[in-house]
């Protein structure tokens, strides 16, 4: 069985992009129209939010195409963007902010160790390989310097359009701390399970 990532279309881009770009497109549509019909009475959805959401994935696509250029290939990563951005729409439609606080941190943990996987694959196939492959603990210190730098920007966003729109994305309860706590742990979870892995592996070929 051909491997999904390896199908092309006559012009040579990627079949899992175009899905990715479809899958996208039905997911802000569908997104909107929550917004405007009122179907889920906690929904914490806000057209400011959705504003935001499409800003990073334009910036998604711009760095694909920059690094597609330099030979890089980062398609896996938009099938698991899109994975997050419906953890993060189940969460906001179901009031996890002040509803299930659980389900909040969840996401959190959810989309963090999905995030670690994305830069530690960058770090490691794309970037001089006798750094990366030769020095794992450096890798997934750096991985999670990234990881909790992105964490850190989105809570100042998340802040920045409470002050601005009167939205509720910074909850009650200590949110912020716990937010950057569970990111930590979900970057964690993913780097200790790749360290492990990867010395086994070393272990075996050894």
């Amino acid at each position: 069985m051909r491997d999904p990532s390896e199908i092309y279309t006559k012009k040579g881009t990627p079949v899992i992009l175009i899905g990715s770009r479809i899958a996208f497109a039905v997911y802000f549509l569908f997104s909107i129209w929550t917004i405007r019909s009122n179907q889920f009475p906690h929904s914490d959805l806000h057209f400011i939010w959705l504003v935001y959401l499409a800003t990073l994935y334009l910036i998604a696509e711009k760095l694909y195409s920059l690094f597609l250029a330099q030979r890089i290939d980062l398609t896996f990563a938009f099938p698991i963007l899109f994975f997050t951005y419906c953890l993060n729409l189940v969460d906001l439609l179901l009031g996890g902010q002040e509803q299930l606080p659980i389900l909040n941190r969840a996401e959190h943990f959810s989309i963090y160790v999905l995030l670690a996987y994305i830069v530690w694959i960058f770090f490691t196939k794309y970037l001089p390989q006798e750094v990366w492959k030769e020095h794992p603990y450096y890798t997934a210190l750096l991985v999670i310097s990234v990881t909790s730098l992105f964490g850190v920007c989105n809570e100042i966003i998340e802040l920045i359009i409470d002050q601005l729109f009167a939205t509720k994305y910074i909850g009650k309860h200590f949110d912020t701390p716990l937010d950057l706590l569970m990111n930590t742990l979900g970057s964690g979870l993913f780097l200790s399970v790749r360290l492990i892995l990867g010395s086994a592996e070393h272990k075996r070929i050894n």
